[in-house]
């Protein structure tokens, strides 16, 4: 897809996430059954796959298509994770802003800033992920029909493919781990400062 589709599409609140060939559009509902303004709310999530046509070189045929084109996405679980808790920070820095009070406003914004880092450092290693977990599948499946001549090539490269998403998945643990322990020193100082406002 060029820039320009993949901006037309992002412009409507669309997610966007590819995997091999495999294209993924995601979108939330924000309303539904909402009883009033600014409250949470159940919302329904729209998914639609469009799977990518591989052929067989051997005998030249479309292979069949993987169900659900062979993975849900993993970028897309991060990512609305952390939409919701920016959402969040942005309805408690409005509420701030509204109220005069310039700790929760300044805290309410740390949170979103943390957040979005958190989300554009996990990208790059998300995309990682994800090439790997794409080129995994193709060496298994080409593994099952492969000539004997070129299982050691295909072994090597599956084993290589398995070790950079195993690499990926600790960067991400490691990215976890250090925006939690940064949230929970942010919290501690929101704690302290509702505490000092108490006073």
């Amino acid at each position: 897809m060029s820039d320009a589709t993949y901006v037309r599409i992002v412009a409507n609140k669309i997610l966007v996430d590819v995997q091999g060939g495999d294209i993924l559009y995601q979108i939330f509902t924000q309303t539904v059954m909402q009883r009033e303004a600014g409250q949470e709310a159940p919302f329904l999530e729209f998914i639609q796959r469009v799977c990518a046509e591989t052929r067989d070189g051997a005998c030249d045929m479309t292979k069949p298509i993987k169900p659900g084109c062979g993975g849900f996405g993993i970028r897309n679980f991060l990512t609305l994770f952390l939409s919701i808790e920016v959402s969040k920070a942005m309805r408690e820095y409005d509420q701030a802003v509204v109220e005069g009070d310039d700790a929760t406003s300044s805290l309410a914004e740390a949170k979103i800033n943390l957040f979005t880092s958190q989300l554009d450092s996990a990208n790059p290693i998300l995309t990682d992920i994800t090439d790997a977990m794409t080129a995994e599948g193709a060496a298994l499946e080409s593994l099952k029909t492969c000539a004997a001549a070129d299982k050691a090539a295909l072994q090597a490269e599956l084993e290589a493919q398995q070790a950079k998403k195993a690499r990926g998945n600790e960067q991400l643990q490691e990215l976890s781990a250090k925006c939690a322990a940064e949230m929970g020193a942010l919290r501690l100082k929101g704690e302290a400062a509702a505490a000092a406002k108490k006073k």
